[in-house]
């Protein structure tokens, strides 16, 4: 019976060694035809095939790789660098904005109802196209939303 298992052990790492040596020469033949892989790399080997897009990409700003214009409509007047006396509103009590988008807004400068209840409809494309989600705030009705909490709130 030991023969038996001794015999397929040795049989397995046969395997393993044909098949690592299959892998190797696959490896550097598909790497011969590719020049970056002479190229040094940070990190692991796996990473040699996108030396080159890493490269396109690291000089593509993030609007051309949105395909989105660069400037739409009018940057909000109203944006803040801080919530008034140091307390924000709960943005997410507008159906539509939820703990991701509270964050966006707040990071973009937006904290408060009534700055949502005043933005102009150029004012409205900007923050829709800096937040990814090109008519979303009028679909979803944010401006009236805000300016019956702005009331209530006061």
């Amino acid at each position: 019976m030991s023969e038996v298992i001794s015999q397929i052990i040795i049989y397995l790492i046969l395997v393993a060694l044909i098949g690592g040596v299959i892998g190797y020469l696959i490896g550097k033949s598909s790497c011969e035809k590719e020049s970056s892989c002479n190229e040094k790399v940070e990190g692991t080997h796996e990473l040699h095939i996108d030396i080159k897009e890493q490269k396109d990409k690291d000089s593509i700003s993030s609007d051309d790789l949105t395909n989105k214009p660069k400037e739409i409509g009018k940057k909000p007047t109203t944006l803040l660098l801080e919530p008034k006396n140091g307390e924000k509103d709960n943005l997410q009590l507008i159906k539509g904005i939820g703990k991701v988008l509270e964050k966006l807004l707040n990071d973009i400068g937006i904290y408060h109802f009534e700055q949502i209840a005043n933005l102009t409809k150029d004012e409205i494309k900007w923050l829709d196209y800096s937040m990814a989600f090109p008519g979303r705030i009028e679909r979803e009705n944010w401006v009236t939303q805000a300016k019956e909490l702005a009331q209530k709130s006061k």
